[in-house]
């Protein structure tokens, strides 16, 4: 005689239907937890661990590319912060990290035994610039000022390096030159200077500045030797100004350097 098996007995239910193996409530209940299946897990391991390592290339490459990207995003913006929107040179603040560069790399040179290094700072400052934005506008000073640099650029080496400190002031660094031959090419570039010039709705405006030439090496500090720079272009524009046509006798040729960006 069979036995009677009623919906109010599992683990007899159990038993019959698991050829009389003991009812387990605990698995019974974690498999009604599970989710159904999928697809994906009833792939082969060997393909499911392909597919997985094929998305982790693509993310790393995703990665990879967006890195670059950043980067490069980086480098434009550090450029713009180190570069004169008007002439495109070096601005102040990219010009002091280039010379501090310069002044590290004599020492280096120096350490290794390849000479004192070093080079020729020169300071460039325009005559007559503030004339010509008062009589012609600023935008004739903006393209008096773009002539400049193009100017100073063609002039030079290419390893040399020309900035715009601001205003009407430039800079010049003359690598591995020694003091005697930076002078000779700063008054050659004046020179040359003084034959060209700015066209400007019919008006010839000529390019005339004046320069200050000191040399620096593995001991100096780069404060310094823009001051003594910048001191040796005052007086060049106060001799400059002295003998120019028209000035009466005891009128100031310059003011100090210090006055002048105090009133800037």
């Amino acid at each position: 005689m069979s036995a009677v098996v009623t919906t109010q007995d599992p683990e007899a239910i159990a038993a019959e239907l698991h050829d009389g193996r003991p009812f387990d409530r605990g698995t019974h209940d974690r498999l009604l937890r599970m989710p159904p299946l999928r697809g994906s897990r009833l792939a082969h391991p060997a393909v499911s661990v392909t597919v997985e390592a094929s998305v982790l290339e693509n993310q790393l490459a995703e990665a990879r590319a967006t890195i670059a990207e950043q980067r490069e995003r980086i480098a434009y913006l550090e450029s713009l912060s180190m570069t004169d929107e008007l002439t495109g040179l070096l601005n102040r603040r990219g010009f002091f990290s280039h010379f501090r560069r310069e002044i590290a790399a004599a020492r280096r040179q120096r350490a290794k035994g390849n000479g004192k290094g070093g080079g020729v700072l020169v300071i460039i400052d325009l005559d007559g610039f503030k004339r010509i934005n008062d009589t012609h506008g600023h935008m004739a000073g903006d393209a008096y000022l773009r002539q400049v640099a193009r100017l100073l650029v063609g002039a030079v080496r290419e390893e040399d390096v020309v900035a715009r400190l601001g205003g009407d002031e430039f800079a010049l660094l003359l690598t591995n030159t020694d003091a005697a031959c930076g002078s000779a090419r700063a008054r050659q570039i004046a020179t040359a200077a003084c034959r060209r010039g700015v066209q400007w709705n019919n008006a010839d405006l000529p390019i005339r500045f004046s320069f200050g030439v000191q040399s620096y090496g593995a001991d100096d500090r780069e404060e310094e030797v823009i001051r003594l720079a910048d001191s040796h272009m005052y007086s060049n524009k106060a001799g400059r100004r002295s003998r120019s046509p028209g000035r009466k006798a005891g009128q100031p040729g310059a003011r100090s350097a210090t006055n002048r960006r105090a009133t800037a």
